[in-house]
């Protein structure tokens, strides 16, 4: 990977940018104490940094179809510029089925950074209850396993998890000891060391964290204290090893965390930070579609 830029790509399900209140985690700064502090200000719709190596701003996650966002067709257009809601015809929620895959399979990231001749790869762990599930339509895909499937690149593993090479989507796998995980529970930060480990040798590493979205459909403000700070950690640990090469992107799919007087989804735009030699590169990105696009340039798309 040496002399190409990476990227570490963490994904928070249901964190928009709301306006500050008592319904409003993301309004106090003891919630994410590392990334406020960093940013100078809390993730509110007022939310503008930007300079060579730190951005952070709103961008929009409705695109343009009436509606409340959803996570599949938000997630879709995340992962591939595409936008998955105007394809559809409306924001669909839950999972990528049917014509969303269509989308996944011709111009995901993961397919895209292959095609670079780099490498990406999907942080996250998975079970074999979880596939024995799938095979038993218990379970439909979510997009970022399609978007790993589909290119066929490998799935981690619990042994990999136990060898220090994955991470669960809880960050500490506190809720791993269901699938006879030994040593389940990590830190933190020992997660966020993880993913630096990962991103030497994978030009993108993928984490999805669901955390957020759950704490805002539960309405449970300290569920959502607790979630958040454990975000917080993760990213500071994230960033104090960061390198030269390697930025780190947050972001999200819509909003929901950041309004517990409800259970329902936002309108409200989420945030795009990104810490890094390469932050200035993302300034244009206005809605979900221009992630992955920017990522690919910076990689050397087009070059």
């Amino acid at each position: 990977m040496t002399g190409h830029p990476a990227f570490i790509l963490l994904f928070l399900d249901g964190v928009g940018l709301g306006s500050a209140g008592p319904h409003n985690p993301l309004s106090d700064p003891t919630t994410l104490p590392f990334l406020t502090a960093q940013l100078g200000q809390p993730l509110l719709a007022s939310l503008d940094v930007q300079s060579s190596t730190l951005l952070a701003k709103p961008i929009d996650a409705t695109l343009g179809v009436p509606g409340l966002p959803q996570s599949a067709t938000g997630q879709t257009t995340l992962y591939t510029g595409q936008n998955a809601a105007q394809f559809r015809g409306q924001h669909q929620s839950g999972f990528a089925n049917g014509s969303l895959r269509q989308l996944i399979e011709a111009t995901g990231l993961f397919k895209q950074v292959l095609s670079l001749g780099l490498k990406p790869t999907l942080a996250n762990v998975y079970s074999p209850a979880y596939f024995e599930a799938i095979a038993q339509r218990r379970r439909r895909y979510s997009v970022c396993t399609l978007l790993n499937l589909t290119v066929g690149l490998p799935f981690r593993m619990p042994y990999e998890y136990e060898q220090g090479q994955a991470v669960y989507w809880d960050i500490t796998g506190e809720r791993l000891s269901r699938y006879g995980i030994r040593r389940a529970q990590i830190s933190a930060e020992a997660a966020g060391e993880r993913l630096l480990r990962l991103s030497q040798d994978h030009a993108v590493t993928l984490l999805e964290c669901y955390l957020p979205d759950e704490a805002g459909h539960a309405q449970d403000g300290e569920q959502a204290r607790r979630s958040l700070l454990q975000i917080d950690r993760l990213i500071a640990s994230i960033v104090a090893g960061l390198d030269h090469r390697t930025s780190l992107i947050i972001t999200s799919d819509h909003g929901n965390v950041e309004d517990l007087s409800m259970p329902r989804h936002t309108l409200n735009p989420v945030p795009l930070v990104v810490l890094g030699s390469h932050a200035a590169e993302f300034s244009p990105v206005a809605d979900l579609m221009g992630v992955s696009p920017t990522i690919l340039g910076a990689l050397g798309a087009g070059d």
